[in-house]
């Protein structure tokens, strides 16, 4: 019989470090299959392809749905809700609430499928008033690519509230593992098409796009197959964690008409939280679309490559970070306890500056060889190289806050603030637009303006919301402490990157271009590893001593949170 009352919903959440971990390594597996995934669709297509353009300007339509909603909105109004239903009615309460959630959310998701695929149909080529071509030069292609891509929003929808309702309960490895998944089938549906269309391109330009649409049109049949890898993936845990089975509630019309009420709650949350939890996502998602409409061929594209390079720090670190301790600020924000949020929430982002401060140094100096290695391949020339790097550049400035600001709103929503990320986000989407237009044709500048855009309005986000936390939940009791930290992280970070580029310089021209890039970045690895332990940076001694205590042998360590 399960309890109706009395649920320690911040004790389960024991063993957040090794959740973190876990989390972070499957998230690496994932960026990782999503670059081989990438650099395989790079060479297929080129750095100059329309119908790559179309396809991943298409794609950012139900990517960010799944942004929005696996990592920030639906997740997060779904991880409050069945906190607060498991901490005052019960798992059996909670398993309701779940139900009844994922019911409504399938049909919504339903609704919205048809009425992007309507829009993206009988939209006009060009907007009301200006005249822009906002879909590009020819746009069927995204048009038909958004129709047939928009399905895959459904599976990721139910994917969303099932992964958010594990992570409340503790599980966090399917929700994890599912992305991996997802990648390897990608990576395997295009060695499909390449068997059935092939590697090389046509020399006449309108067989060559025919060639490029088929392909493009099997792969959008091969995402809904991954759609169903990610959902499918998560449903086994949801047995293990209470969702199926055991005794139902007796409940009255009343109760079920309350019910109904915290369920749309969630939903009415969910609406605001998609704006003000993924600002970041939704930029993106815009300077996607006005690339399209704004720069020549391969300007989509050479911008997606850019972006997934620079969302491999962000995500592994911030996203996983965020996502591993968010259900905990959740419960203690619901617990009012107010001085060990707090000090989740610092320690936390003193964590993700502990890697996002190198790896953003990292991508600033190296994003020519890293492009080059990674997309530089078959169809892809120097130019689009050379193009993805400067773009690279700019978004390497957002790693930083674009993570921090994340970690921010979850903690206001933690706390019941729900307005203030949303009103910030508005006026910084507004201006993301605004300054998209000045800087690429007002400046000339090519995707480097659209990523110089979204990281000036990373930034802009952090430092307004920053202000509505303190007020919130009160200053940082240990501001002096925060601040010699950050000072040190950054010594070290800029210190290894630095001495990583000397070498880069000396061995480019003495060994292979992979091997001294990669000899670059174990290097500033070691000295950055060198330098916080110098320096008695804490992330780095606390890292070092988890390490030496999971390894003795019947260690404790990985019951006790951090």
């Amino acid at each position: 019989m399960e309890p109706e009352r009395g649920v320690d919903v911040v004790g389960r959440h024991q063993r957040l470090v090794l959740r973190t971990a876990i989390v972070s390594l499957f998230t690496l597996g994932s960026r990782l299959l999503g670059f081989v995934r990438e650099t395989l669709a790079a060479s297929i297509f080129g750095d100059a392809s329309a119908v790559n353009d179309a396809f991943v300007t298409a794609w950012r339509v139900p990517n960010l749905f799944r942004s929005l909603l696996g990592e920030g909105a639906m997740s997060t109004s779904l991880q409050t809700a069945l906190t607060r239903e498991d901490a005052e009615r019960g798992l059996a309460a909670g398993r309701r609430l779940f139900w009844a959630l994922a019911r409504i959310v399938g049909v919504l998701s339903l609704v919205i499928c048809a009425a992007v695929m309507l829009g993206a149909w009988f939209l006009p080529d060009t907007m009301p008033f200006t005249h822009w071509a906002w879909l590009g030069e020819d746009p069927e292609p995204v048009r038909e690519l958004v129709v047939r891509l928009m399905p895959f929003v459904v599976l990721m929808c139910l994917a969303a509230v099932v992964g958010g309702a594990l992570q409340v309960r503790g599980h966090f490895a399917s929700t994890a593992l599912a992305p991996v998944l997802m990648n390897t089938w990608w990576i395997a549906a295009l060695f499909l098409v390449i068997g059935r269309f092939g590697f090389d391109q046509r020399a006449d330009p309108t067989a060559e796009f025919a060639r490029q649409m088929g392909i493009a049109r099997a792969l959008a049949w091969y995402v809904m197959i991954a759609g169903l890898i990610l959902l499918g993936t998560q449903l086994p845990a949801l047995r293990s964690r209470g969702f199926f089975g055991g005794e139902p509630l007796q409940t009255s019309a009343e109760e079920r008409g309350m019910l109904r009420q915290r369920v749309w709650r969630v939903l009415r949350e969910a609406a605001p939280l998609a704006l003000g939890a993924a600002v970041y996502q939704v930029n993106v998602m815009i300077d996607g679309f006005m690339a399209e409409g704004l720069l020549r061929n391969g300007g989509p594209s050479v911008l997606y490559y850019a972006t997934r390079v620079q969302q491999l720090p962000l995500s592994l670190v911030s996203a996983s970070a965020t996502a591993a301790v968010f259900p905990v600020l959740a419960a203690l924000g619901h617990e009012k306890r107010g001085s060990e949020l707090r000090k989740l929430h610092d320690d936390t982002h003193l964590a993700i500056a502990f890697a996002a401060l190198p790896a953003a140094f990292g991508l600033l100096l190296f994003a020519g060889p890293i492009m080059t290695l990674c997309f530089e391949h078959g169809a892809f020339s120097a130019e689009g190289t050379l193009r993805g790097a400067a773009a690279l550049r700019m978004l390497a400035l957002a790693v930083l806050p674009a993570g921090a600001a994340g970690l921010v709103a979850r903690t206001l929503y933690a706390l019941g603030d729900f307005r203030t990320p949303v009103r910030i986000s508005i006026g910084v989407l507004s201006l993301n637009v605004v300054l998209n237009f000045a800087l690429v044709l007002g400046l000339g500048m090519d995707a480097d303006g659209l990523g110089l855009s979204t990281a000036l309005c990373s930034w802009l986000n952090l430092v307004l919301l920053l202000p509505a936390l303190r007020r919130s939940i009160g200053p940082s009791a240990r501001p002096g402490e925060i601040r010699s930290r950050l000072v040190r992280l950054l010594v070290a970070s800029a210190g290894s990157v630095g001495l990583a580029w000397c070498v880069w310089n000396f061995l480019e021209s003495r060994c292979s271009r992979t091997l001294a890039l990669l000899s670059s970045i174990a290097l500033a690895g070691v000295f950055y590893a060198l330098t916080c332990h110098l320096l008695g940076v804490p992330e780095w001694r606390s890292a070092l001593s988890r390490a030496r205590k999971r390894a003795r042998p019947g260690s404790d360590f990985e019951g006790r949170r951090n």
